[in-house]
């Protein structure tokens, strides 16, 4: 296939650069950026991250449609460089058809209809299936995981890779490939980091309680390029102080920089809505938005303590 076939053509747009140096420059149709070449195009969309900063404006339906292309182009490409040849490291191809494919011999014993071969590869899937949700139950992983990107993309890499492959031990999972992980994220971050002065960013803090009962508060980083995970305190001894709580969110705008700081997020309580006008009074360019999240629960909670909804609801927890 050529590039301008490419299913990324119909989500990006090609853009002249001051040294093109033979690439192809893509712009995103969903959020702006600019990209090098199609197959980064492709990452940016499907949400892979480590080359680019994944795309946070793209659509499910886009990012599940470039993502089945991209494993049905991986396995396709596989498939006629192997031509179904069997080397010391095992039958190389797409794990759900080319590792546990029958011997020619037996499909000519079912007369060779494409009826009874796709028979036998619908029975194929589902073994390979069961074994990866049994993998599923053992560890008490959630479903969710199946629809994550990287979930997908591992199985592509197992499938392409062969049956021979070695998975990594449990040492290799928590040296090695985590300090490699670490460095892809930290690359990402950075490049988030980057557009902090060209898009002013917002500051964002979640308050919950651990096991011990302690107070804390995470707080994030917010640009239309992504959110970033700052750090998180300690501050039991200033949730319900308005003056401690503002000194502490105060250190923090002071610590990435008041001058591209757009706005403060935080809950709606009481201690946090002094907070943020105290905020506001000092920083003049800055301003306070209760987290709509957060309002819309307390809304509800207030609805469903109405005598007419208690009965209904009282009665649904109980089926």
């Amino acid at each position: 296939m050529s590039n301008r076939k490419d299913l990324v053509w119909k989500y990006g747009t090609e853009v002249e650069m001051d040294e093109q140096k033979g690439y192809k420059y893509l712009q995103c149709k969903f959020c702006d950026r600019v990209l090098k070449g199609v197959f980064r195009m492709n990452e940016h969309l499907v949400g892979v991250q480590g080359n680019v900063v994944p795309c946070t404006k793209v659509t499910p339906e886009v990012r599940e449609e470039i993502k089945l292309i991209c494993c049905q182009m991986k396995s396709l490409s596989k498939k006629g460089s192997s031509s179904g040849s069997v080397s010391k490291r095992g039958i190389r191809g797409p794990m759900d058809r080319f590792v546990v494919k029958v011997e020619n011999e037996a499909v000519k014993d079912l007369g060779g209809s494409d009826k009874r071969v796709k028979g036998l590869e619908k029975e194929a899937r589902e073994n390979t299936c069961s074994d990866i949700a049994d993998f599923f139950y053992e560890n008490g992983l959630t479903f969710n995981v199946a629809s994550s990107p990287s979930f997908v993309k591992m199985l592509c890499s197992v499938g392409t890779y062969g049956r021979s492959l070695k998975p990594p031990t449990a040492h290799e999972l928590s040296t090695s490939l985590l300090l490699k992980a670490e460095g892809k994220t930290q690359a990402v971050v950075d490049d988030v980091k980057k557009t902090w002065s060209k898009t002013k960013m917002s500051i964002m803090s979640d308050e919950w309680k651990d096991m011990r009962g302690r107070q804390l508060i995470n707080f994030l980083v917010n640009n239309p390029y992504g959110t970033v995970f700052l750090k998180s305190v300690d501050a039991s001894d200033a949730i319900k102080d308005a003056t401690l709580l503002f000194n502490l969110l105060d250190s923090v705008i002071e610590e990435v920089g008041e001058d591209i700081v757009v706005q403060v997020v935080t809950d709606n309580a009481s201690n946090y809505k002094k907070t943020g006008e105290m905020l506001m009074e000092k920083r003049k360019r800055l301003w306070w938005t209760p987290c709509a999240a957060h309002c819309i629960n307390l809304m509800l909670e207030k609805i469903g303590s109405l005598p007419q909804h208690q009965y209904a609801l009282r009665n649904a927890k109980n089926v």
